[in-house]
């Protein structure tokens, strides 16, 4: 190819083109013949094709293209593993041909016309594990192709794929389902657990009601005429691009389309055609999009596969919104949950993002763990939410008042007029307070002899950072990689991950990041993935057992860490639920083996990153010197470490009681991990929340910890529980409590 390469990968990072084919194409096929077309332009290549995969039929199916002869899109299909494009799929690499017939894979398919290009460039289309397509580029010029086209190529794959695995999925729908309506219990107060502070009170709306319950009805009004339907449907686009705006700005790590499977619907004459059809026959407005809707839903929620069933969501959202438009055409696009308080039964995290681009006042989750991933996305986002184990909330009325306190963890059915009262005033004197310039601490702590301790950040969102540099972090000890995994409706691709992962590093202007790689599994589950489907999740696929079994993610992480700290002087990346030193290795050499291929592109990279690892696992514990010769540093991630050596699930409200960071031997094992790292000069930080615990810092600072990594909110407390130990009575406390075999003798030290 000709022109500025680098032009062209930063054209390929902006998903402003990507928007603006999705919400100005009038159906699908017409989405995908205008991406051929814009990627063909770009490329300077005259044939540019998508074929999608067919699940049902196992086969790829060519549905758009540029330059081959248009005649055979939908006619050309292949199985896995027949010719250059099934060979792609198949082995889930590119395929780059200087003179694509002579390649023993080749297979012509004479109703293409495609003898004339020999350069051929093809790579697959995924999202994660989730095959959706091939991308071709095609030249008449032999030899056409280089490296660096193949890297532009796969980064415009990587884009195009979430939209791409939506358009895939509505070429087959068929059948449909409603929700029913339940009684309500009598309810008042009901005592929870806070997951985020705040306070909210407004009427209620149940998540996975609202929307289904318009869908199920059935002796609803039937009304709508076809011009009101179209305006339904117009207003219903211009409010989606709205709520993706908003999500954008709320949260820069979800810039790409969370919204892609409702603009694909509103393309697909499949959906909303067939919608059309039965208005022109004279249904009303109303029991077409019911009747449609309904059809189209018993198809997601019967298939076998966890991504496409998490589809009926999109699905009731989508025809709910095209409902309320017909019923309320004013509708300011907030549907029924905007400015309300949401109560559900669990919440994924690309969920809650939802909700929060809808402005709900506060959340309630009917059962649910505190620990959740959700509740740290609510926080960042500053959402009240509430723990509650009473299922019953799911079946109140939908215009019954709900007071939500976050900072107690309290839920009031119907308050009264003086309880709403109280928590309003209490409210504004918060507000008052939070207003109030406060102390801007250092990353450093220094303790009353003159020790000093380092304080570095815990960062899950993007939202998080001025938050941490106000408080003075020295750097961040743990950037949680699974946010941006969490809060997408699909794998993010290369490209998105080093957005984000840019924005990080560049936040820090040269102070330390340490990246974790992805820790998914266990309470941390992805939508799109069945590694929830697991007798026992916390014990399964998870953290870096998932990514070791499926590398192609791994390595487009670590290769999207690596560019994004190209520039900086420290970078970090580290490992979690390492149970082995061979795991260890296993990972540290895919790091290395990424590094080798990016300097081979001539791509910008960090080229010296320090490896390390999560202490989390007892396993490593009596093979902790092994480690410490291998490792660059260490991490212990409290929350787990406990959670392992005590068999404890520390989100089960049942044995909450056995979760005991002070237990004997959970104090002993960590007074044990961090002398080996101290005895081969190895730097090791905490990482969990016994870090930012006032009980336990003075224990911590005894054992040899010299670096807490803490959520930056806690930064001042910590200061200031540190300013008033000295390292020798904290080393006391320590043999004391290492001394102790119980919890009672370990009571008595803590609590004298």
């Amino acid at each position: 190819m000709t022109g500025n390469r680098q032009d062209l990968l930063n054209m390929l990072c902006d998903l402003s083109d990507l928007s603006a084919l999705v919400t100005g194409s009038e159906n699908i096929e017409n989405f995908l013949q205008r991406t051929v077309a814009l990627v063909s332009g770009h490329l300077r290549t005259p044939v540019c094709s998508i074929y999608l995969y067919d699940e049902t039929a196992d086969e790829l199916v060519l549905k758009a293209t540029v330059g081959l002869n248009p005649q055979s899109v939908d006619r050309v299909r292949m199985s896995s593993g027949q010719g250059l494009v099934g060979t792609v799929m198949a082995t889930r690499q590119p395929v780059c041909e200087g003179h694509a017939s002579q390649n023993p894979n080749f297979r012509y398919f004479p109703e293409t016309d495609e003898l004339p290009y020999e350069s051929f460039l093809a790579v697959p289309i995924q999202k994660g594990v989730v095959k959706v397509g091939v991308l071709v580029v095609q030249h008449t010029q032999p030899d056409y192709f280089q490296t660096s086209d193949i890297m532009a190529l796969k980064a415009t794959g990587g884009q195009l794929a979430a939209v791409l695995e939506n358009a895939r999925l509505l070429m087959d729908l068929q059948r449909v389902c409603g929700i029913p309506e339940k009684p309500m219990c009598n309810l008042g107060f009901i005592k929870g657990q806070s997951a985020s502070a705040g306070f909210a009170f407004a009427q209620v709306a149940i998540w996975g009601r609202s929307h289904g319950r318009l869908v199920a009805e059935t002796e609803a009004a039937e009304k709508g005429t076809l011009k009101d339907f179209l305006r339904a449907v117009e207003t219903t686009g211009a409010q989606l691009n709205a709520l993706q705006q908003r999500c954008a700005r709320k949260l820069p790590e979800s810039a790409a389309l969370i919204f892609a499977a409702h603009f694909m619907m509103l393309k697909d004459p499949k959906f909303i055609g067939r919608m059309k059809e039965r208005i022109e026959t004279g249904e009303s407005a109303t029991r077409a999009v019911r009747d449609v809707a309904r059809h189209y839903l018993d198809f997601f929620a019967d298939s076998p596969h966890p991504y496409i069933r998490e589809k009926v969501n999109d699905i009731e959202d989508l025809s709910g919104r095209l409902l309320n438009n017909l019923e309320m055409p004013a509708s300011d696009g907030q549907g029924e949950i905007g400015g309300k308080v949401v109560v559900a039964s669990e919440i994924y995290p690309s969920e809650l993002l939802k909700l929060a681009a809808e402005s709900v006042a506060g959340i309630v989750l009917a059962n649910g763990g505190v620990t959740s991933h959700a509740s740290i996305i609510a926080r960042s986002l500053k959402i009240p939410m509430v723990v509650v184990q009473c299922p019953e909330l799911l079946h109140l009325p939908e215009t019954t008042p709900v007071l939500v306190d976050g900072d107690v963890g309290n839920v009031y059915v119907e308050p009264s007029a003086e309880i709403v009262a109280r928590f309003e005033e209490r409210d504004r004197a918060k507000e008052e307070v939070a207003a109030q310039p406060g102390p801007v601490t250092t990353g450093t702590a220094t303790t009353e002899d003159g020790t000093r301790i380092e304080l570095l950040a815990n960062i899950n969102l993007l939202a998080e950072l001025p938050l941490a540099k106000k408080m003075g972090a020295a750097g961040i000890g743990l950037y949680r990689t699974e946010f941006p995994f969490l809060v997408r409706p699909s794998f993010p691709s290369e490209t998105e991950q080093f957005l984000v992962y840019r924005q990080v590093v560049e936040a820090m202007e040269g102070r330390p990041v340490v990246f974790r790689t992805l820790d998914i599994g266990g309470e941390k589950t992805l939508a799109y993935t069945d590694t929830a489907m697991e007798p026992n999740p916390e014990l399964g696929l998870r953290s870096i057992r998932f990514t070791l079994a499926y590398r192609d993610i791994f390595e487009q992480q670590v290769r999207a860490i690596l560019r994004a700290a190209a520039g900086s002087r420290h970078l970090g990346i580290m490992f979690p639920l390492i149970a082995s030193l061979d795991d260890f290795l296993q990972a540290r050499q895919v790091v290395t083996d990424c590094l080798e291929r990016l300097a081979a592109d001539g791509l910008e990279h960090h080229d010296h990153p320090d490896i390390g690892m999560m202490v989390e696992l007892p396993a490593v514990v009596e093979t902790m010197a092994e480690f410490a010769a291998e490792a660059d540093f260490f991490a212990i991630g409290s929350n787990d470490f406990v959670q392992y050596m005590l068999g404890v699930d520390r989100s089960n409200k049942r044995v909450a009681d056995y979760y005991r960071p002070e237990h004997p031997s959970v104090l002993r094992a960590l007074r044990r991990v961090v002398k080996i790292a101290g005895e081969h000069d190895k730097p090791i930080s905490i990482c969990g929340e016994m870090g930012h615990d006032p009980a336990m810092i003075p224990f911590l600072l005894g054992i040899g910890i010299r670096r807490l990594s803490i959520d930056p909110q806690f930064m001042p407390a910590v200061h200031r529980r540190i300013s008033v130990l000295t390292i020798d009575a904290c080393r006391e406390q320590a043999r004391e409590l290492t001394a102790a075999g119980s919890l009672r003798a370990v009571k008595a030290i803590l609590e004298p």
